[in-house]
């Protein structure tokens, strides 16, 4: 082995260096075909992924700012054309692309990825009949999604002219290409926040219309942003998608399918010559109905009349009968009279005059008055009688009587009675109480 050679010697991280810089330089800008395995999404919002086909795999990288952009969402098994630059990853001397677009390759990638989305959505109960809201029978506002070209909404337009002129918002979309899906999910979403208080009213029904195409021109009617946006409307919605042989996933969720977009503007308004003719029509039916119920009528009437006889005949003899009931009532009434008369006559005999009355009364006062002032003086003199006995008592039982016969009474100053010597200290000044004074004293020693 010569090792005096002029070629130079590499490190590892330079040779990966010069490695990266060889290939981004001649794939700058690629588009390589192949179907997707093992996508990962971190919590770094990247997504990793292997692009493979039979003989070979590369690896795949779509940074977080791009995923947005991209008209597909990478899902397993899902042939695909990715397009971006080449680029190596050191770390792991393997080459790499870095995906910017990707769309779908071939139409059989299309239907699996739309079978496998029908079913999913259809799981959720998305599709289910009884989530679906009625047509209003005459919408006064129909709200159009659409492109603001092209023959779709001028068929639209025409044929609610010819049928029934109503109030029309148009709201313009791109009805296929990148961001359209967003677009036509955001109009729907816009229509269902107006209100009756806003500028523009809300419509009372909405048009989601497109011409035909391909499979890949009508994909954004079925993309999920589109197909929830339409099942979370409250107005009801028409979807218009394509021919009649066309089918996308917003026909499954709408609340009326039409084949096409004339069609659709005529599911939304009936005829008005035809509702003028059958206004018409029930009203034709409607007086000839009256009439013959007001002969008929007539008829009846008269048929009863004839039955009824004449007027006159028919009061004389109920201004008789009448008469003879108030004859009865006021005999009736002169016999009540006389009987109350009579019982009342029989008790005023029964009463006693008034002034007869009154004389009893005055004798039986005048005599309970005599009573009672002899039953007092009795009292009174027996009160009296013995007040005279107590008093005589009391006389002889008085400590005067006894002073009267030359007894003292021997008080201190206060006038409180001496009684024992004890209580009389010596020097003490003393009253002594004669039976006709008072006079004062000292006890000696």
């Amino acid at each position: 082995m010569n090792t005096n050679t002029n070629n130079p010697v590499y490190s590892v991280s330079e040779f990966s260096h010069v490695i990266k810089k060889l290939v981004e330089t001649n794939f700058s800008y690629v588009r390589i075909r192949g179907e997707i395995s093992r996508p990962s999404f971190p919590g770094s919002g990247h997504v990793y992924f292997t692009l493979k086909d039979t003989d070979g795999t590369i690896a795949a990288i779509i940074w977080k700012y791009t995923l947005p952009r991209l008209s597909i969402k990478p899902e397993e098994g899902i042939e695909v054309i990715c397009t971006g630059k080449v680029t190596t990853f050191a770390g792991q001397s393997k080459y790499q692309i870095i995906v910017e677009s990707m769309e779908v390759a071939g139409e059989g990638a299309l239907l699996k990825m739309l079978e496998d989305r029908r079913k999913k959505l259809l799981q959720e109960g998305l599709f289910n009949q009884e989530n679906k809201k009625p047509i209003p029978y005459l919408p006064e506002r129909i709200g159009v999604i659409t492109s603001p070209s092209g023959a779709v909404i001028k068929d639209i337009l025409h044929r609610l002219s010819d049928r029934f002129p109503s109030h029309v918002y148009l709201w313009p979309v791109t009805v296929q290409g990148e961001g359209s899906a967003k677009q036509i999910s955001n109009a729907i979403d816009k229509f269902n926040q107006l209100t009756d208080e806003t500028n523009i009213k809300k419509p009372d029904l909405l048009i989601v219309a497109r011409g035909g195409g391909s499979l890949e021109d009508l994909w954004s009617f079925n993309e999920e942003i589109v197909v929830r946006s339409v099942f979370n409307s409250s107005i009801p919605v028409i979807s218009a998608v394509g021919h009649e042989t066309d089918t996308t996933l917003i026909d499954f969720v709408s609340d009326l399918r039409a084949p096409t977009p004339t069609a659709a503007a005529e599911k939304a308004v009936p005829v008005r010559d035809e509702l003028i003719a059958r206004v018409d029509e029930l009203n034709l039916r409607y007086k000839t109905s009256f009439n013959n119920k007001f002969n008929n009528n007539k008829d009846h009437l008269n048929s009863l009349i004839r039955l009824l006889g004449k007027p006159d005949q028919i009061f004389e003899n109920k201004t008789q009968k009448l008469d003879f009931i108030y004859k009865d009532i006021e005999n009736l009434f002169k016999d009540i009279f006389v009987a109350k008369k009579n019982k009342i006559t029989q008790y005023s005999q029964r009463l006693l005059p008034p002034k007869v009355l009154i004389g009893n009364l005055v004798s039986k006062h005048q005599l309970m008055e005599t009573k009672f002032k002899n039953y007092l003086e009795n009292i009174i003199n027996i009160k009296e009688t013995k007040l005279n006995s107590l008093n005589q008592l009391l006389e002889a039982s008085s400590f005067n009587r006894v002073l009267d016969r030359g007894f003292t009474l021997v008080m201190d100053m206060d006038g409180k009675p001496i009684k024992l010597s004890s209580e009389a200290h010596q020097n003490k000044k003393i009253k002594i109480k004669f039976s006709d004074e008072v006079r004062s004293a000292q006890l000696d020693k």
